[in-house]
């Protein structure tokens, strides 16, 4: 007769943090949503120039300035966002969420609506991020 017990066994369950994309891949997104912004600040700035040579509004013309320049900005921190993260630096998040916040804070300068998409989107893209970083530390 073998030796049984009758309680259960326990066992250790541990949370793993998988991320939901490969790390390449993020950083990919991460540079094509970078350079998306930096393209749009540059038919901005044409916009600007076309209005500025016509000088039929130039009230419009220094706001559309403006936001070609935020816009390039953006697109340039997230960028350099993206490559921070590929070298497995937390400066990533830093600019990632310093890009959200100077679009919210310029949309709301600029009277315009808040990107609510795009703060969604960042904010999990930033999670992501944190994700990622456990990933790191554990390895």
């Amino acid at each position: 007769m073998q030796h049984t017990t009758t309680q259960p066994r326990i066992t250790v369950i541990t949370q793993t943090h998988q991320s939901v994309f490969k790390k390449s891949t993020f950083v990919f997104t991460l540079a094509v949503l970078g350079g998306i912004s930096i393209l749009g600040g540059i038919v901005s700035l044409i916009s600007a120039i076309i209005l500025l040579s016509n000088a039929s509004m130039p009230s419009l013309t220094s706001t559309i300035l403006s936001d070609a320049a935020v816009d390039m900005t953006i697109g340039t921190w997230i960028i350099a966002s993206s490559r921070a993260f590929a070298q497995g630096k937390m400066l990533a998040i830093w600019l990632y969420g310093g890009s959200i916040l100077l679009d919210s804070l310029y949309s709301l300068i600029m009277g315009y609506e808040l990107h609510y998409i795009f703060m969604g989107l960042g904010f999990l893209l930033i999670w992501q991020m944190l994700k990622f970083r456990k990933e790191w530390e554990a390895s």
